[in-house]
């Protein structure tokens, strides 16, 4: 019997191996397509069953310049499509698909979205840059057979989405939007005129709260992840092997030096700024969080690694404990008041000799977004530097200053 048993066991074991084998073998691609296969036949089978009337909402003008952004915006596309094996170029034409999306948010009269979008492109392209770094310049050429099966899922799955968002945009519901409710209660209830950031920090604030949890877990798998490639192991031998083939001549260029060390202490007071004004204007603790961190990222690119780290004395991975306990203890906070978790409270005090000032608990929470945000953001930074570091890369592991390039240029 425990003879049986075993070989039941192995066999069941084998056949769910074969099966994951079968259905994705390590490869996003093949596991994708038959999930999108899938839905497109569902979607087309409750097309052709079910009744649909024509859209009654009346189409918006298209101006010059917004079909001339669209036309660069779709040939971005392909061209990231046709050229995706060039890593380099298609992360450049992704940084110009964001930049003109976040164009497009501006456009739309959505500022704090245009905002978030830039920002976070600036950190993106930045993070893969040195990423980039330690991979082939050019992916692997794939089989015909699945390029050309991927290319037609994906162009029917792409007109599917907007044929989609099409017939919702033109039609009107019978049951009344949400929007309404939060235009009409977002300065009653939450305290702000920015109905984007009470949406985030008020009405969605668990929601919101989720989000940078999940945020902070990434940093620090970033983190493990490397420290994985730097302990003692095949990947750490293939690092310490691993060399550039020309080092850059000039790795600290005195103009950027300059610029970015002046650049600095305005960011940092932009950053302020944004994070101030978010309840009533444009702005907030992730918007905040991003603008402090591409100053920070400047510094590193700027005056060089061990430069930067020996003038820091916060350390990420606290920085990004401390956001979420902010972020939760504001939401705990309202049940000392016996209100639900993340109820904020708002009102107005009058601290002598200013004027009277509006304040929202919300604006704690806000603080945690931008703590936990930044701290995210430069852990994967350091994470990625470490890497270099390890590889051999030419790295200023002492502090640099222009007085030390003076000097050695003398010498």
């Amino acid at each position: 019997a425990a003879r049986i048993f075993e070989a039941l066991l192995a066999g069941l074991t084998a056949a769910a191996r074969g099966f994951d084998r079968a259905l994705h073998g390590g490869r996003l691609g093949r596991a994708l397509w038959p999930m999108l296969a899938t839905l497109l036949f569902l979607g087309w089978a409750a097309f052709r069953l079910g009744p649909h009337l024509p859209g009654t909402r009346a189409l918006q003008p298209v101006e010059p310049v917004a079909a001339l952004a669209w036309a660069a915006l779709v040939a971005a596309s392909l061209a990231i499509a046709l050229r995706h094996r060039q890593r380099l170029l298609a992360l450049v034409l992704v940084g110009v698909v964001g930049l003109i999306v976040s164009l497009g948010f501006a456009y739309l009269s959505a500022p704090d979205l245009a905002l978030t979008q830039i920002s976070v492109e600036v950190v993106t392209v930045v993070l893969m840059l040195l990423a980039l770094n330690f991979l082939p310049k050019e992916t692997r050429a794939e089989r015909r057979l699945p390029r050309a099966r991927d290319a037609l899922l994906a162009g029917a799955t792409g007109l599917a989405v907007a044929a989609l968002a099409y017939a919702l945009m033109t039609r009107d519901f019978a049951f009344p939007g949400i929007a309404a409710y939060h235009l009409a209660n977002a300065k009653a209830l939450g305290g702000g005129t920015n109905v984007v950031n009470v949406i985030l920090v008020d009405f969605r604030g668990y929601d919101t709260f989720g989000e940078i949890t999940v945020l902070g877990i990434a940093a620090t798998l970033i983190f493990a992840l490397t420290s994985t490639l730097l302990s003692p192991g095949p990947a750490d031998t293939r690092l310490g092997r691993w060399r550039n083939a020309r080092d850059a001549g000039d790795r600290h260029p005195l103009l950027m030096v300059v610029v970015t060390r002046l650049m600095l202490p305005l960011a940092l007071m932009v950053g302020i700024y944004i994070f101030l004004r978010g309840h009533n204007m444009p702005g907030g603790g992730f918007i905040a969080g991003l603008v402090v961190a591409i100053a920070l990222v400047m510094q590193y690119m700027a005056s060089g690694f061990g430069w930067t780290e020996a003038r820091q004395r916060i350390d990420y991975h606290g920085l990004i404990g401390a956001g979420l306990l902010v972020a939760a203890a504001t939401g705990i906070g309202s049940w000392l008041a016996g209100r639900p978790f993340m109820t904020s409270a708002h009102g107005h005090v009058h601290p002598w000799p200013l004027e009277e000032i509006e304040l929202a608990s919300a604006a704690l929470f806000d603080l945690g977004v931008f703590l936990t945000v930044l701290g995210a953001v430069m852990l994967a930074l350091s994470s990625l530097t470490r890497i270099a570091l390890r590889a051999g890369q030419v790295v200023n592991r002492e502090a640099f200053d222009m007085e030390d390039q003076f000097d050695g240029e003398a010498r």
